[in-house]
């Protein structure tokens, strides 16, 4: 089995390079997400996550990875922490995931 390239080796690959700062972490997650590459997306975030700038569209993008790679308690920790940063349209997910898995809660 080959092992996945991390996003940097990705990035550098396809582009020559790989950004500089949170926005650019963001834009590169954003392109990603886009190719449904999601667990590229949760390596892009991190740096996006630092920043008080792209913190909340970042945890919104980590949360729907999460869910769409099937790490559904992270997934229901990142929504509960994307609507705190001010995610309101994330309760729907969040809801939706914990009718579909009564089992699930937040650790």
């Amino acid at each position: 089995m080959e092992q996945r390239k991390s996003v940097r080796d990705a990035l550098t690959d396809m582009v020559g390079f790989c950004p500089k700062d949170a926005i650019g972490w963001l834009y590169a997650a954003r392109g990603f997400y886009k190719l449904k590459d999601y667990h590229s997306v949760i390596e892009c975030v991190t740096p996006a996550l630092r920043n008080e700038r792209t913190k909340r569209e970042g945890q919104h993008l980590l949360a729907f990875s999460f869910l769409q790679t099937g790490q559904t308690e992270a997934a229901a920790g990142a929504f509960f922490k994307s609507i705190s940063y001010g995610n309101d349209t994330d309760w729907q997910p969040l809801v939706e995931l914990f009718l579909d898995q009564p089992k699930l809660t937040l650790k």
